[in-house]
């Protein structure tokens, strides 16, 4: 009997996903899914065996999301819908403002809200310490150590292993460790790696080796040129600090997205590759949007729910 009732929690649990990732889920519907699975242990053990299995099918996912921490009420959610068919010629989906929960989330072994950090210790011991917006999945076997970094961004303190490989797979690369400390982090068009001790390989249609205080980007195009890079300020985020040294508007907005409340969205498609630097505090974002204003001459404007285009 036992056996049969949690099968049928399966089943709603995958009538669940269904709804949610339909494309047409309302913030009432994630609601109430957060409600179902709080209902017991037993409900939320079928929702992640569900969950598993749906991810494992491959169904197109948006790759960010949000912390479904924000209620927001009918009216606002038809406003934002309103705002998603006028900007960019109805280019912005109601997933991309932040008005629905991270599909993604949902669907990976770890995940951190906006503007939270976590660290997590790995069952080899290896830690890994996760930034704000951030979705990883994890597939560790007796001969591999497997990890799926599908937003944002992380550092890896990895325990030598020499017989079983430590990849972190990032959009379409690979960074390979056997025992050593590194950062990985998604940007709008590129993944950007640092090694900040021992020795990393990157692989994305060629490979790189890299030594602490070295870095490589890679994208569709393959791998970048390898650079030194700034151990102290190497994954600053986790001292409270975000730093750009003369980066596309688009990876700016990115990260600002993940430590911000609410959603900066880039109206106008000239603005995306406009470079900036800067140091900021991430206890105090809405300063980079002041910059952006003085230095780029956007201009802000404020919407619901935290919402502000750049034009």
């Amino acid at each position: 009997m036992l056996d049969e009732n949690f099968e049928a929690l399966r089943r709603e649990a995958t009538a669940w996903l269904v709804r949610i990732t339909s494309g047409t889920a309302t913030t009432e519907d994630a609601e109430a899914l957060l409600r179902w699975r709080s209902r017991s242990a037993t409900h939320e053990k079928a929702f992640q065996q569900s969950a598993r299995l749906w991810k494992n099918l491959g169904p197109a996912l948006g790759r960010r999301g949000r912390s479904p921490a924000a209620a927001f009420t009918r009216r606002s959610f038809l406003a934002a819908g309103s705002l998603a068919a006028g900007v960019g010629g109805g280019g912005i989906a109601l997933s991309e403002l932040g008005f629905l929960p991270p599909v993604d989330a949902m669907l990976t072994d770890y995940a951190t809200g906006i503007g939270e950090q976590r660290t997590v210790e790995l069952p080899d011991g290896s830690t890994m310490t996760l930034d704000g917006g951030t979705t990883l999945s994890l597939d560790f076997s007796p001969s591999i150590r497997h990890l799926a970094l599908t937003s944002g961004a992380a550092v890896f303190d990895v325990v030598p292993d020499a017989a079983r490989p430590f990849v972190v797979t990032a959009a379409n690369g690979n960074t390979t460790a056997i025992g050593t400390s590194f950062s990985i982090k998604h940007g709008e068009e590129d993944v950007s790696v640092e090694c900040l001790q021992g020795h990393i390989a990157v692989e994305c249609l060629a490979n790189s080796q890299l030594a602490g205080g070295e870095g490589i980007s890679y994208s569709q195009a393959g791998l970048g040129e390898k650079v030194a890079t700034d151990i102290e300020t190497a994954a600053a985020w986790r001292r409270g600090l975000l730093i750009f040294k003369d980066r596309p508007l688009a990876d700016v907005v990115s990260d600002l997205n993940r430590h911000r409340r609410g959603k900066v969205v880039i109206a106008s498609s000239n603005l995306r590759s406009r470079r900036m630097s800067g140091v900021f505090h991430l206890n105090r974002p809405d300063e980079i949007l002041a910059h952006l204003e003085e230095t780029l001459q956007v201009r802000p404007v404020n919407l619901i729910g935290g919402i502000v285009l750049l034009r």
